[in-house]
């Protein structure tokens, strides 16, 4: 039986650990192939485990901050697989310094923005001219809870996790009729290194997060996985500038 993804050729940024990793590893038992990047070279590790499982996965250090990186990335794929990807999950971010907005400063949190927002519009800029010529797509950023709802002390992350469902709403209209769809991931806290670091600065962060989840667990990267996959794959044909919410009815409240 077919995989969900089978034959396509799919990029993850931000795929060397947590949700990344589980989206590449998802992705790769769903058929694709595979081109990875990371600014952390362990990345490189988990597409040798991958290969070495019978999936045919690439590696490139890739910092999404750098239009090039990106562009090294979909040049990677067409070399290796003879195609630029079809199929793209966007999805490396990061949290910032936990601290009221005004205490930021302009460069932590230009950081963020950089990273999480920009990065999603520079990986989807580096991909839909190959995808608007050949009439078909799917791209899959990753937003998150916080980009439906607020969090105190994570500014930046809020509003950049706010832009990119902006984003791709408004991107996934721009190109509805050319058999691309664009939509996002909307994660709740997932046990990953990120929802770690801020624990270990925010005194109480977990106990306090479980007593607000209706579930009071933490999702896991390969909840996540499972839906953005879905979400990109063929099966949900009909759906595009939708914003995924993953997070055990946090948002439900």
């Amino acid at each position: 039986m077919a995989g969900l993804l089978d034959g396509r050729i799919v990029l993850v940024t931000g795929s060397a650990a947590g949700i990344g990793r589980a989206i590449a590893e998802r992705a790769g038992r769903e058929g694709a192939r595979l081109v990875l990047g990371d600014i952390a070279e362990d990345g490189a590790e988990v597409a040798a485990k991958l290969s070495k499982g019978g999936v045919k996965a690439a590696f490139l250090k890739t910092d999404v901050r750098r239009a090039e990186d990106i562009a090294a990335l979909v040049a990677a794929a067409k070399k290796d697989y003879g195609a630029v990807p079809d199929c793209v999950f966007a999805n490396a971010g990061i949290e910032g310094r936990p601290a009221p907005a005004w205490e930021v400063s302009e460069a932590e949190f230009t950081r963020v923005i950089d990273v999480n927002l920009i990065g999603v519009w520079r990986t989807m800029a580096a991909v839909l001219p190959a995808m608007v010529a050949a009439k078909r797509g799917s791209i899959v950023a990753t937003s998150s809870v916080a980009g439906i709802v607020g969090a105190g002390g994570l500014g930046a992350y809020v509003a950049s996790k706010h832009a990119v469902a902006g984003l791709v709403k408004s991107t996934a209209i721009d190109v509805a009729r050319l058999g691309i769809r664009v939509n996002a991931i909307c994660p709740g806290m997932v046990a990953t290194a990120m929802v770690d670091r801020l624990a270990e600065q925010v005194a109480g962060f977990e106990d306090a997060l479980l007593a607000m989840k209706p579930m009071a667990r933490l999702g896991t990267p390969d909840e996540i996985a499972n839906a953005a996959v879905w979400l990109a794959s063929d099966q949900a044909s009909f759906i595009t500038g939708h914003t995924m919410v993953i997070d055990g009815g946090y948002a439900a409240q």
